[in-house]
């Protein structure tokens, strides 16, 4: 069940987004038993506005992409992102490859205080065309920082993954998540991205790539 929960909080929030009423992850949490079924009808006209919004604000000099990458832009990504008051980003490369840094911002780390120390999620390749992301939460033994790096993993890819691959993904990190050993990982292919669980003895990342 908490699992499930926690899968119900994205399409809470893109649809609080769409409307234009941002208030956090914490009034969606508290009002998902009772708005579950007219959200779930809702969301993919919520996805809708979302993109419209994040479409309009984003300014972007992205004319000519690369080929090849996860077709997600960065400047799309910060928008939406940050819209939800829930994380801040840090410009920087990681490899050689420029690259921003999302980590939670202090709205964030009060509803994630079991994660909040240590929670990123990387951005990295052509900002037109990302070639990898690459998320990192704590885990530990205790069901608190399993519950909340699902949630933010979540509403995370809520926000930037298309739908039709969307939905498939979110199902996978449900079922998943918590299942993966130490030093093992979960791998699945779902359109033209492969996504990639891995488990440290104190962490869990989730790295998103194209498919080959």
């Amino acid at each position: 069940m908490r699992n499930i929960r926690w899968l119900v909080l994205p399409f809470l929030l893109l649809f609080v987004l769409g409307c234009g009423l941002i208030s956090g992850v914490q009034n969606l949490q508290n009002a998902a038993s009772t708005q579950l079924p007219g959200i779930l009808t809702s969301a993919p006209t919520a996805l809708g506005a979302v993109e419209t919004v994040a479409a309009e604000q984003a300014s972007s000099n992205c004319s000519t992409p690369t080929s090849g990458g996860l077709g997600i832009a960065l400047d799309r990504a910060k928008t939406v992102l940050q819209a939800t008051q829930q994380f801040t980003f840090t410009d920087g490369t990681v490899d050689g490859q420029p690259a921003s840094t999302a980590t939670l911002a202090s709205a964030g780390a009060s509803t994630f205080s079991a994660i909040a120390n240590g929670f990123s999620a990387q951005f990295i390749g052509d900002p037109c065309n990302l070639s990898r992301i690459l998320v990192t939460a704590p885990y530990t033994d205790q069901q608190e920082t399993v519950d909340q790096g699902l949630a933010a993993v979540n509403i995370l890819f809520a926000a930037i993954i298309p739908l039709d691959v969307q939905l498939p993904l979110l199902a996978w990190l449900s079922q998943n998540y918590s299942n993966v050993p130490v030093s093992g990982q979960q791998q699945t292919t779902i359109g033209s991205m492969q996504f990639t669980l891995s488990r440290s003895q104190s962490e869990m990342s989730l790295e998103i790539v194209p498919v080959k």
